[in-house]
């Protein structure tokens, strides 16, 4: 009966110990997480840049085709 009561009471002991551990656990995991979030909007940042650098040359390209084409619409009037 001893012997139970002992274990029950180093069982609980050591749950009650392991309960206020937890947070402590859980920083590093939370900062790792972090981290990652920022790594991941810092790609997001360099793909908007790249992509919007995509895009201004496409709208060059659209201006020029366009100046091109008023061009040849004016030669074929003539």
């Amino acid at each position: 009966m001893r012997a139970f009561g002992l274990t029950a009471l180093l069982i609980a002991g050591s749950m009650l110990s392991s309960c206020g551990r937890g947070t402590h656990r859980d920083e590093p995991a939370a900062r790792e997480v972090g981290r990652d979030a920022y790594r991941a909007s810092q790609e997001i940042k360099r793909g908007a840049k790249k992509a919007g650098k995509e895009l201004q040359n496409a709208g060059k390209e659209l201006r020029e085709g366009w100046k091109e084409a008023k061009r040849e619409d004016t030669r074929r009037k003539k």
